[in-house]
């Protein structure tokens, strides 16, 4: 379960993770608190010895609520279980947890307003809007009302605190120190999640477009693309002026295939078509499966003798091609094909250009198969 695909993980998993890393947070913040309490000076001048004492608790507390969420998560894994209590309790406690130790360091220091931007986003991401969004509320609400509170005198700011570390008339470079210590490991957690996760988000919208646009067997354009280029290309050429072809081939006696084969066989068919077609065309030209059997070729830029030489050459590499069936023996694959050039005194569009190519596909199955016929602008010609 590698980390890039978070984003598909489950809750309970995602909530598992993070249970972790927070555990891991807060165990190094009530380090750092005990090593200030005992050994450092700043705690003679700095610190309260109520706000000590609450710190610990709050600590103890925070301890105790990841190391459980952590072994409820692992015992949801090992049964192989979900819960949709786990997810809300995780929020529910992240947002309480944050509070008290906002409340104890400061509502207005750096850290606080961090966690409080921060969390929210990766949470948005993880889990949905509405359940992230009512603990942020929630927080942001007790965040203003202590604010408020504080500032009328009716509860103390920042109790951990005798004097506060950072104000016009005190500097403490130790306290500063130890903020950006705080904030370092958690903007590197927050930023490397977020780049994780819409990282993920990228792909699978590029897998949607992906599924959207191309024909699942054969990886080639599928009708909604196909004509939405060949569409662009008729456009282009109308106001260049410059050549295009299109053709329309479709595989000879294809159902018989799969009456005798099976449709396994004839899957392979239109996979090694597919892979045949694309080796003998251009970059800039377009191909792609508009049907069971039927393939498009748009070609830009292609008068009348480049369209044969090209379509010439795709339908004799076809039938160099044979699939190799199960006992080795050689399956012979052959298409018919219509082509029509773009007349620029015409006004025809893609489909258009679409239906005069199958007008010249049924002449060249009626004429025998493994043909092709032409169609510049109103002149027709059969090429056995």
């Amino acid at each position: 379960m590698a980390i890039v695909r978070l984003l598909d993980w489950s809750d309970r998993d995602k909530c598992l993770l993070l249970s972790l890393l927070l555990w891991g947070y807060m165990s190094f913040i009530f380090a750092w608190h005990l090593f200030t309490v005992n050994f450092t000076a700043f705690a003679d001048e700095f610190l309260s010895a109520e706000g000590i004492d609450v710190m610990n608790q709050v600590m103890l507390f925070n301890q105790a609520g990841w190391i459980g969420l952590v072994i409820w998560g692992v015992l949801l894994r090992r049964s192989d279980r979900h819960s949709s209590f786990y997810p809300a309790v995780f929020m529910s406690f992240f947002a309480v947890g944050y509070l008290l130790l906002g409340w104890t360091f400061g509502l207005y220091s750096p850290m606080t307003g961090m966690v409080l931007m921060g969390s929210p986003l990766v949470g948005f991401i993880l889990f949905g809007f509405r359940r992230v969004a009512w603990n942020f509320a929630f927080a942001v609400l007790v965040v203003l009302a202590l604010a408020w509170l504080s500032v009328q005198g009716y509860s103390a700011h920042a109790i951990y605190f005798s004097k506060y570390p950072i104000s016009q008339e005190l500097l403490s470079y130790y306290w500063v120190g130890s903020t950006v210590a705080f904030m370092v490991p958690f903007i590197a957690a927050v930023i490397t999640l977020v780049a994780l996760l819409l990282g993920r988000w990228a792909y699978r919208e590029a897998q949607v477009r992906d599924q959207a646009l191309r024909d699942p067997l054969t990886r080639l354009s599928n009708r909604r693309e196909l004509f939405c280029r060949l569409n662009h290309e008729v456009a282009r050429a109308r106001r260049s002026g410059r050549p295009l072809s299109v053709c329309l081939l479709d595989l000879d006696f294809f159902k018989r295939i799969n009456d005798t084969y099976g449709h396994g066989v004839g899957d392979e068919v239109l996979v090694k078509v597919a892979s045949v077609l694309k080796g003998n065309l251009r970059e800039t030209d377009a191909v792609g499966r508009i049907g069971g059997e039927e393939f498009v070729l748009v070609l830009p830029e292609t008068e009348q003798l480049g369209a044969r030489r090209v379509v010439e050459r795709c339908r004799t590499s076809i039938e160099a091609s044979p699939v190799i069936l199960a006992d080795g023996s050689p399956l012979p694959v052959s298409a018919s094909f219509g082509v029509v050039t773009w007349d620029p005194d015409e006004e025809a569009d893609g489909h258009q250009l679409i239906t005069r190519a199958d007008e010249m596909l049924y002449r060249a199955k009626a004429g025998g198969r493994n043909r092709v016929e032409y169609c510049f602008g109103s002149v027709a010609a059969i090429v056995g």
